[in-house]
């Protein structure tokens, strides 16, 4: 019989376990277990079919109660609205980033959320978060201008947070972070204040450096005018001193000029004496130095071209009378008739040569070609004219001269 209670027991023991373990349910810090099935009372005193297990465990009935599992993890939204209209219809384009949970207690809407989300996936619940927070932030966008919205991103992202948590409590959910990563707009607007801030700064910072230096100016100009001033009397006083010593120097120099003005009139005064003494004697040197210098070579050379002119007189004046004498005895000779034509015959080739050098200085001929008309007369009648350029010659003297050379030639041909 013992060991039938034994047995007994070790059976009633693995069948205890084994339903513990069937229905134990283990629910970890990031989940919720709902078991649905029982009725309780909420502390409002709202009743409702089911108790809620956040960490920890809990036993299922079975048959009457099932289990769920909600999750408490962090669900990230990403946010992008193109062309949301700001303050003054200008069209925003916005980028954010939210991250939201199922509420982990009734005063946080937990009830609201078993609600709505026992039994929904993960995209479902994050669809309809998103959905919600695009709407809080249009409608905070649409108060703002798009610099204030640009400026003031953390004041903007906590109007949108407040707008969009009492919704989502309402949901069930917790917004936990909301935030703003770009913000831009299509029609250049943020860019313009932008070069406007950029201007207003710049702006801002010359004016800040310009006083800072009218400033620096100022200070340096008062301790400029302090040191000059301090420079300026030191100045005086160095002046002053200065002065009077210069008096000192020159009541002493004065005294010293005067003294040493007499010596030096005591010694001009010989010095002129002696320089007189020695410009006599230096005149009376130079006075005969003149006249051997000047004097006496120009008394010389008068002489000398006295005697010379005389000779070039005599000189000429025989030369006149060997020429008169030679005129005489040409003249006494020309009037001899056969004296006369021999001289015209010496002085014949003169003549000629007078005559031909006329020609060839204006007539110059570089090649003489002869032609013949093919009657064989060419050279003959070559040599015709050159012998009538003779005769024609011959002519022109007896004309000028009045000496007839074939005359003459004939004559002398018949005496012999």
């Amino acid at each position: 019989m013992l060991g039938f209670w034994i047995g007994a027991i070790i059976i009633a023991g693995l069948i205890v376990l084994a339903f513990i373990k069937a229905n134990l349910r283990i629910c970890h810090p990031n989940e919720i277990l709902v078991f649905s099935g029982r009725k309780r009372t909420l502390k409002d005193g709202t009743v409702v079919g089911y108790r809620i297990v956040k960490g920890g465990r809990g036993l299922k009935i079975p048959i009457i109660e099932s289990v769920s599992r909600l999750p408490l993890t962090t669900i990230p939204i990403e946010l992008e609205l193109t062309g949301a209209l700001s303050n003054g219809i200008i069209p925003i384009n916005l980028q954010a980033m939210a991250n939201v949970k199922i509420a982990g207690s009734e005063e946080e809407g937990l009830s609201n959320a078993l609600e709505r989300f026992l039994g929904k996936n993960i995209h479902d619940i994050s669809q309809v978060a998103k959905e919600n927070i695009e709407g809080s932030l249009r409608g905070v966008l649409a108060t703002l201008t798009p610099e204030e919205a640009n400026s003031n991103r953390l004041e903007f992202a906590q109007r949108v947070v407040q707008e969009a948590r009492s919704d989502l409590q309402r949901l069930g959910l917790v917004l936990d972070t909301f935030k703003i990563q770009q913000l831009s707009d299509t029609e250049g607007y943020l860019d313009a204040i932008g070069r406007r801030k950029n201007a207003e700064v710049r702006r801002d910072a010359k004016i800040t450096e310009a006083n800072a230096e009218a400033e620096a100016r100022v200070v340096a100009a008062e301790a400029k005018k302090t040191g000059n001033v301090a420079e300026a009397e030191a100045n005086m006083t160095i002046v002053e001193a200065e002065n009077r010593l210069r008096v000192k120097r020159a009541d002493l120099a004065a005294e010293a000029n005067r003294v040493e003005s007499r010596a030096t009139v005591a010694g001009d005064i010989a010095r002129i004496e002696e320089e007189q003494k020695l410009e006599e004697k230096r005149v009376a040197t130079n006075k005969y130095k003149y006249e051997a210098d000047v004097i006496v070579p120009a008394r010389a050379e008068r002489e000398a071209m006295e005697l010379k002119a005389k000779g070039e007189a005599a000189r000429i004046a025989e030369d006149g009378h060997a020429t008169a004498e030679a005129v005489r005895v040409l003249r006494e000779q020309w009037e001899k008739e056969d004296t006369r034509e021999l001289f015209l015959i010496q002085q014949l080739p003169d003549i000629l040569d007078k005559v031909t050098k006329v020609v060839s200085e204006n007539l110059s001929i570089d090649k003489v070609t002869i032609v013949d008309g093919g009657d064989g007369h060419g050279m003959p009648a070559y040599v015709k004219g050159v012998t009538g350029s003779i005769v024609a010659i011959f002519e022109q003297i007896k004309n000028a001269t009045g000496l007839d050379i074939p005359e003459m030639l004939k004559a002398k041909t018949v005496t012999r």
